[in-house]
C-alpha cells in the first residue's frame, strides 16, 4: 500500500509540474557517467565509474598533442556532479573539468562542464606573467552513440 500512495504522488507531482511548465527533477546515478563522450570541440573523453572515483582516458581534438594520443584522467562522481583532471604529460599543461549530469531539450542526457587549464611558465617569468598561464572555458559532452 505504501508503495501505491508514493508512485500516485510522484505520478501526479511529476504531472502538476509539467502542467505547470516546469521539468521535473532527474535522478542520475554515478554509472550513467560509464562510457565515452564527445564535445563539442571533438575531443573525446571515456569514462568508468567505481565508487564514485572516475578513470578514464581523455584524446584532446584541440592543441599541440597527436589527435590519436590518449592521457590519464581521474576524479569524482557525487550523484550528478562530476569533476576530473588531465595532466597533457610531455605537453607543459594540466587541465580540470568540473560540472554536472543534466538533459538537453529533446531528454537526452549531457554533461555540462567549466574547465581551468594550467600551463607551466618558466620560474624566471612567473612573477610578472602567472596569472597568464591559466586559461578557462566550457565544455559540454555528449555521449557518443
Amino acid at each position: 500500500m505504501r508503495i501505491f500512495v508514493i508512485t500516485i504522488f510522484m505520478l501526479f507531482g511529476a504531472a502538476y509540474a509539467q502542467a505547470q511548465g516546469v521539468t521535473p527533477a532527474i535522478e542520475f546515478t554515478t554509472s550513467e557517467y560509464n562510457g565515452s563522450w564527445k564535445n563539442e570541440a571533438g575531443s573525446l573523453v571515456t569514462l568508468a565509474v567505481n565508487d564514485g572515483e572516475v578513470r578514464g582516458i581523455y584524446q584532446t581534438n584541440v592543441g599541440q598533442p597527436d589527435k590519436n594520443q590518449s592521457f590519464a584522467l581521474i576524479g569524482f562522481v557525487e550523484g550528478d556532479q562530476i569533476t576530473f583532471t588531465v595532466n597533457f604529460k610531455g605537453y607543459g599543461s594540466m587541465t580540470a573539468w568540473v560540472g554536472q549530469m543534466t538533459v538537453d531539450e529533446a531528454g537526452k542526457p549531457y554533461i555540462r562542464t567549466l574547465w581551468h587549464l594550467t600551463r607551466d611558465k618558466e620560474d624566471s617569468k612567473e612573477k610578472d606573467d602567472l596569472w597568464q598561464s591559466i586559461i578557462t572555458g566550457a565544455s559540454n559532452f555528449v555521449a557518443v552513440e
